[in-house]
């Protein structure tokens, strides 16, 4: 509001300015709205796309658990050994097919290359028809399983 002088010399109260606000304050707060939308879209799709690009699915790595598996692998292939104890992924590179099956015979050891953790290998199941019952598995002292052993697959 703003005070005018008229012909007569009479000061008048002019209330222009507060209907002129008046008018444009839905155009005003349509536009804070629609941004505040833009700006909640633009963050839904980035947790999205942030999900999307998190890692390889399953279909670049296969998980080791059977003896068959490790005779199947051959020099220059490349596994993956997963320890869950410090929450890495390290990539052995296959030397010879001895090394192979020393990854997954029965008492062995196996030590992470990240955390220079100790595993034992164990063999579940039974051991009569150890080629389709039986499964390794990583284990630490107290005979929890921490760790996995995964073939890296060839990217297409």
């Amino acid at each position: 509001m703003f005070l005018t002088g008229n012909r007569k010399g009479i000061i008048v109260l002019n209330s222009n300015l507060n209907s002129l606000r008046n008018r444009h304050l839905p155009e005003i707060m349509k536009t804070k709205y629609n941004a505040v939308r833009l700006l909640f879209a633009v963050a839904i799709l980035g947790a999205f796309a942030s999900f999307a690009y998190a890692g390889p699915g399953i279909q670049y790595w296969e998980t080791l658990h059977r003896d068959s598996q490790f005779k199947q692998l051959k020099t220059g292939e490349k596994v993956a050994y997963v320890c869950n104890q410090c929450k890495t992924v390290s990539e052995v590179a296959i030397e010879s097919p001895d090394q192979a099956m020393a990854l997954c015979k029965e008492g062995a050891t196996v030590t992470c290359p990240s955390c220079k953790m100790t595993t034992k290998v164990v063999v579940k199941g039974k051991h009569n028809d150890p080629s389709t019952t039986s499964e390794v598995v990583y284990v630490n002292d107290k005979g929890e399983e921490c760790a996995f052993m995964a073939k890296v697959a060839e990217k297409k």
